[in-house]
């Protein structure tokens, strides 16, 4: 990176702090605001899966698991 590239992205983040100071902590800690919010989409795409899969429409099963599955290694988890 340049250093006008840095000194412009410098600038950003020093303006972005001024600004949205809620937003500029949330952005540096990495963690999202509304945790529960992401936890009920997994908990909803994983009831979804299983009972699609009793209801043998495997496709649809494998791909609500799957999307539940993505929405948790977003948030962080890891599978160790």
């Amino acid at each position: 990176m340049s250093e006008a590239e840095r000194r412009t992205l410098s600038e950003i983040e020093s303006r972005l702090a001024d600004e949205e100071p809620g937003l500029a902590s949330a952005l540096v800690a990495g963690k999202p605001r509304y945790p529960v919010l992401s936890y009920a989409l997994v908990g909803t795409f994983a009831c979804l899966g299983v009972l699609l899969l009793f209801l043998g429409a495997f496709g649809p099963a494998l791909a609500s698991l799957g999307f539940g599955a993505v929405l948790m290694l977003m948030r962080g988890y890891t599978w160790r």
